[in-house]
């Protein structure tokens, strides 16, 4: 092989790997103002002994063709082709293996619900600012993603206040229940 036929081979990847995302977000943005369900991501992952990702897959696409365009001039006899072409794969196979991992994986560990008032009654929350007999205080709880979410506090009917009528800011609390049309959730100390 010459070095212009290495040079095709490296820009039919390049454009396959920009290609198949590209299309994949046309067809996603068409296929909803048209109404048709057409995806050219599987949304499923074959697990082996290398797990098969598409976009994974377009990215080492794009690591093989443009490292291959930029070490072409370099090729010039069989060995050195042979010996770049396997770096060039293994280039690429390791930044397929780190994207699917570090990236591809934890992205859809992620769950992206919001939490609703029935997930958020018997939870731990913490108290940004106290709660006493005569006002509402504000509870923060953490959802799904760590990300810290506050709400209006009331002591519940069943706890009493002791002599200082109150519990104090950084108290951890129970959220006992909720008035889901105030939107008051009712708490009580975690440790009493």
């Amino acid at each position: 092989m010459n070095i212009d036929t290495m040079t095709i081979l490296f820009n039919i990847c390049l454009l396959t790997g920009f290609a198949v995302p590209i299309l994949s977000l046309l067809t996603g943005v068409f296929g909803s103002i048209l109404d048709m369900d057409f995806d050219l991501d599987t949304d499923h992952d074959f697990d082996g002994l290398v797990p098969f990702n598409l976009m994974s897959t377009c990215f080492a696409l794009i690591v093989f063709g443009s490292l291959g365009r930029l070490f072409a001039p370099y090729m010039i006899n069989t060995l050195f082709t042979v010996v770049i072409i396997t770096l060039l794969a293994l280039v690429s196979f390791v930044a397929y293996i780190v994207l699917y991992k570090y990236v591809i994986v934890k992205l859809k560990r992620n769950n992206p619900l919001a939490i609703t008032s029935d997930d958020i009654v018997g939870s731990v929350g913490k108290l940004t600012l106290r709660v006493t007999k005569d006002s509402d205080g504000v509870v923060s709880v953490l959802d799904s993603t760590g990300a810290s979410i506050s709400y209006r506090a009331r002591v519940c009917d069943f706890y009493k206040l002791d002599d200082t009528g109150r519990i104090d800011q950084g108290t951890e609390v129970v959220i006992t229940g909720v008035n889901k049309v105030a939107n008051i959730y009712y708490v009580h100390p975690l440790y009493e």
